[in-house]
């Protein structure tokens, strides 16, 4: 499991609550499959603007969700 994955899982978020969190703070929509993919492991490069989108999300450190 993703270190992504276990944020979410401890914030009690889904996905799409991620991608809604995402949208109203930034107004930026990351694709269902990005974040799918992220939060799966199956895409580990990510971009550094990517990156900081979601931590700051999160209200984290691009450390605490990057593997």
């Amino acid at each position: 499991m993703t270190k992504l994955a276990n944020i979410l899982i401890e914030k009690k978020m889904l996905q799409r609550d991620l991608q809604r969190a995402i949208i109203e703070k930034f107004g930026i929509k990351l694709g269902d499959d990005r974040i799918s993919r992220l939060v799966n492991g199956k895409m580990k490069n990510y971009h550094i603007k990517t990156a900081k989108i979601i931590a700051d999300t999160l209200g984290c450190t691009v450390d605490d969700i990057i593997e």
